[in-house]
């Protein structure tokens, strides 16, 4: 019990200077956004859309190294073998639904930007 109070308090320590950080200082105002047209509607979208799209894209190929490595050490292992191939196969797909999100973007913006 004395060795989880002295881990509780040394953490107490170190991830209170952290809070300073979450101060804003008064000097600074937020950004002002104001939405007046589609075009700006269909622009945010597509930021937040370019945003999501590379994180996906990143995390699929986290889950294709981490398949590889299943692979590699499944030193024969018929079901973790088995495994890895389903892993990479999963992988393979999300990189495939990370290249096609871009189309859709493409379409559904020249979509809302005709009318």
């Amino acid at each position: 019990m004395k060795s989880l109070t002295k881990k509780i308090i040394i953490g107490a320590l170190v991830a209170f200077p952290i809070l300073s950080f979450a101060i804003v200082p008064p000097s600074i105002n937020p950004p002002q956004t104001s939405v007046t047209s589609l075009n700006d509607v269909s622009a945010i979208i597509g930021n937040i859309i370019n945003w999501l799209m590379g994180l996906f894209f990143v995390v699929a190929v986290l889950f294709l190294f981490y398949a590889a490595f299943l692979y590699l050490t499944a030193a024969g292992d018929e079901e973790k073998v088995k495994k890895a191939k389903n892993q990479l196969i999963y992988a393979i797909i999300a990189i495939a639904i990370a290249l096609l999100s871009g189309t859709v973007q493409f379409i559904v913006q020249n979509t809302l930007n005709r009318q």
